[in-house]
């Protein structure tokens, strides 16, 4: 038999879907902007889960954190301040083309990092619905207000009400699909997989970026986490994936085969977690209705080159939820989030356009040249 949703009549200010990092920032960010502000956290998953990659935080992302407070979980950890590339011969030319030693970076792994973040934000005051999945999102013009229909895990459904809402729910994003964006496809579209493993031989104090002729314009990563252990994984093109027919796994065990070649030899490889990543290599409208922003991978911000993309997520985060909380007391949220949008183009926009150019390239070279 079919319930009613539980109606919860009073609208929130903002309904963030997606408690990531992005999303989680997000929240703390608005609150932080307003006081008395009603902020939805919304997850389909519960905290603390794992999620693959990002386990090396930039520190750029990492002063964003600090400007909310929100930067404790780095007490303790470890820092790389040394990126250590190599490359196929055609390709050496990459050394001197990219500033390898532009940014540090904080060691975390991903699953107490982002459960610090949902904490933070639960306890500044943001109203936790983990463990409820988005069904369902509608516009009212008439009053300007979402109603989004969430479902929880025991099949219950709650209908709410809000004034803004930010889709923060990652590379299948439902709120880009509800408000009529598709998904990225293969041409934008790349795929990471991330393992654990106890490393010899490695530098300690440094992340190896290894392009290997067959990941180009992806890569193969290794950094150290501590006593030991070590972050490896590799990043590639979902077209050169499907061309190539083999699985990622056994992309992996090749990495691992060549940096026993180079002296690095990996034993107890654990954990293996595989994510697909959406390319910020077109122009994606993050506001793509009225009273609605997207963040972080929902909003496809991911450096073509390079595969990040926490640190884009965290500082759209910021911004989208001050933005957004200030225009909502203003009696204008429109407003507020094309500030946001302006400030995304104006901050990251020819980057992703510059690391674009550069993966076609690589692309190219490594499969005509």
């Amino acid at each position: 038999m079919n319930r009613k949703p539980v109606v919860q009549p009073e609208p929130w200010d903002i309904a963030v879907v997606g408690a990531g990092p992005a999303g989680s920032v997000c929240a703390c960010s608005a609150l932080a902007a307003s006081d008395g502000l009603r902020v939805a956290l919304i997850d389909r998953e519960t905290f603390p889960r794992d999620k693959s990659c990002g386990d090396a935080i930039r520190d750029d992302a990492v002063s964003t954190l600090g400007e909310l407070g929100l930067d404790a979980i780095f007490e303790s950890r470890p820092s790389i301040r040394c990126l250590r590339p190599t490359f196929p011969l055609k390709f050496q030319y990459l050394k001197k083309l990219v500033d390898w030693d532009q940014y540090a970076y904080r060691i975390v792994e991903r699953k107490p990092f982002d459960n610090a973040l949902y904490e933070a934000a639960v306890q500044r005051g943001a109203q936790d619905f983990t463990g409820y999945r988005l069904t369902d999102a509608a516009l009212d013009e008439s009053v300007g207000l979402w109603t989004l229909t969430l479902k929880a895990r025991s099949g219950q459904e709650v209908a709410i009400c809000s004034k803004v809402l930010v889709g923060a729910d990652g590379a299948s994003s439902q709120v880009r699909r509800i408000v009529g964006l598709d998904l990225n496809k293969d041409a934008h579209l790349a795929v990471g997989l991330r393992a654990y493993a106890h490393a010899e031989g490695l530098d300690m104090g440094a992340l190896r970026i290894d392009y290997l002729e067959s990941l180009i314009p992806g890569y193969g990563w290794t950094f150290p986490l501590k006593d030991g252990k070590v972050n490896i994984g590799i990043f590639l093109d979902v077209r050169d994936y499907r061309r190539i027919g083999k699985n990622l796994r056994a992309h992996l065990d090749d990495y691992a085969q060549y940096l026993a070649g180079q002296g690095v030899r990996l034993r107890d490889l654990s954990d293996v977690k595989t994510h697909p990543l959406p390319m910020g290599s077109r122009v994606l409208p993050l506001v793509p209705q009225r009273h609605v922003a997207l963040i972080g991978d929902a909003a496809a911000m991911i450096d073509p080159f390079t595969g990040e993309g926490i640190h884009f997520g965290i500082w759209a985060g910021r911004v989208a939820g001050r933005a957004a909380a200030e225009s909502i007391c203003e009696g204008d949220p429109q407003a507020g989030l094309e500030r946001y949008a302006k400030a995304c183009a104006e901050s990251f926009g020819s980057t992703m356009g510059d690391s674009q150019r550069l993966r076609v390239m690589l692309r190219f070279q490594r499969m005509f040249l």
